[in-house]
C-alpha cells in the first residue's frame, strides 16, 4: 500500500454492475436488509433475505473474509441452535430426540430467527466490503462536501485493521521461516501473538503518522487542493437515497407500532 493510496488510489480492471452503485446506497441498502431482518420474524421472509445476500455475492465476488466470517457465523448458529433448543424459557413443544436429549420447537425457532438476521448482516456488510474500495469510498465522501481531515480519519479508521493484520502474517511468516513457533495448534498461535501484540499495535500507530506526514507534504491538506474525482459512473444515485432512507423510514415505523401496540 502506499502513502497517497488510501485517497488517490485507482480501481484496477473492467468496471462492473456494482461500480454504478454508490457507496451511500450500498450502506442504506445494507440498512434496509438489517431493518427489515429485526421487524420480521417470518422465516420465510428470512429465508428471503439470506439468498437475496447469498445472490448480491455471487454475482459480485466472494472474498476469502466473507468465507471465513459465514464460517464463524455458521458455528455461532450451531451453537444457538444447541443451547435455545435445550434451555429456550419459552420451550414447550418437543420436536425431536437424539440420544433421549429432547430438543423444543420453539427454541430451534427462536435460534433461527437469531441466527438469519446475523446472516443478513454477515451477507449484505460482505457486499458492500468486497464491492467498494476504501479509496473510493474516500473519493465519494469528499465529492459529498466532507472535508479532507475528516475523510482521512474516517479512512485511517478503516485501515488500522487491515494493517494490523497484514503485519502479523508477516511477522508470522518470518517467525516459520526461521523455525520459531511452529503455530501447530491454538495454544502456540496465541503464545506467538502475545509477545508481539504491543510493538504490532505501535508500528500500525507509526504507519498511520507516517502516511498523514506523508500526504501533509504532497498537498493534500491545502484549502485549495481539488477533490479527488471517482472513476466510476454511478447511476440514480438521488433515487436510490430517497427510496432506500424511505423504506428505513418505514420499517423502524412498523418496528415501533408493533412494539407500541403489543404493550397494549
Amino acid at each position: 500500500m502506499t502513502d497517497q493510496s488510501m485517497l488517490s488510489g485507482n480501481p484496477a480492471g473492467k468496471s462492473r454492475w456494482f461500480n454504478a452503485i454508490d457507496p451511500i446506497s450500498k450502506l442504506l441498502l445494507i440498512l434496509d436488509m438489517a431493518l427489515l431482518s429485526f421487524a420480521s420474524t417470518n422465516l420465510l421472509l428470512e429465508a428471503g433475505l439470506i439468498t437475496g445476500g447469498l445472490l448480491l455475492l455471487l454475482f459480485s465476488k466472494v472474498s476469502s473474509t466473507t468465507v471465513k466470517a459465514l464460517g464463524f457465523s455458521l458455528f455461532l448458529i450451531f451453537t444457538m441452535l444447541v443451547i435455545q433448543g435445550l434451555f429456550y424459557s419459552k420451550n414447550q413443544t418437543v420436536w425431536f430426540s437424539i440420544i433421549g436429549i429432547n430438543f423444543y420447537k420453539e427454541g430451534l425457532i427462536y435460534a433461527t430467527t437469531l441466527g438469519s438476521r446475523v446472516l443478513v448482516i454477515i451477507l449484505a456488510s460482505g457486499f458492500f466490503m468486497v464491492t467498494t474500495s476504501i479509496s473510493e469510498n474516500a473519493k465519494y465522501l469528499e465529492q459529498s462536501g466532507l472535508s479532507y481531515k475528516t475523510v482521512y480519519v474516517l479512512m485511517s479508521v478503516c485501515y488500522i485493521l487491515p494493517e494490523i493484520m497484514g503485519n502479523m502474517r508477516k511477522i508470522q511468516q518470518a517467525q516459520r521461516v526461521r523455525g520459531v513457533n511452529p503455530q501447530k495448534t491454538v495454544i502456540q498461535k496465541l503464545k506467538s501473538v502475545l509477545p508481539v501484540l504491543i510493538p504490532l499495535v505501535i508500528k500500525t500507530l507509526d504507519q498511520s503518522m507516517t502516511r498523514s506526514i506523508s500526504l501533509q507534504l504532497r498537498g493534500f491538506d491545502n484549502p485549495n487542493r481539488k477533490a479527488l474525482k471517482s472513476t466510476n459512473r454511478y447511476r440514480l444515485v438521488s433515487g436510490l437515497h430517497i427510496g432506500l432512507t424511505f423504506a428505513a423510514i418505514i420499517l423502524i415505523g412498523w418496528k415501533l407500532w408493533t412494539k407500541i401496540s403489543g404493550l397494549l
